[in-house]
């Protein structure tokens, strides 16, 4: 099967330097094959306007996802009720960076950009 990717530019000021990515947006992708199990970062930076279980009105940006369990898992993965935003929203390397923290940073960055 294959699956099409679509791509979101993003421009990111981190540690005093900007970063360039063409963040992946996979349609339908239910697998981020390098995300670190446990970050969470996903689900916490961003704001997410569609309604989730238990966060009808979605979430604002920095607030923890009621679905992020104590293990900074979702627990809509894999569940056609995890919103497709969620679905589409991938691991990057540049945007992740090599820890929970620069991914924490490097999404609440983008989240103010836009």
């Amino acid at each position: 099967m294959t699956v099409e990717a679509a791509y979101y530019h993003a421009v990111i000021a981190t540690d005093g330097a900007a970063l360039e990515s063409d963040v992946p947006i996979h349609a339908g992708s239910e697998a981020a094959e390098e995300c670190r199990p446990g970050c969470g970062a996903c689900c916490i930076a961003p704001s997410i306007s569609s309604p989730i279980p238990g966060m009808p009105n979605g979430k604002p940006a920095g607030v923890r996802c009621v679905q992020l369990d104590d293990a900074n898992l979702c627990r809509l993965f894999g569940d056609p009720r995890r919103p497709a935003v969620c679905r589409r929203f991938d691991y990057d390397a540049e945007l992740c960076g090599d820890s929970r923290d620069q991914a924490l940073a490097r999404i609440t960055a983008l989240e103010v950009a836009t």
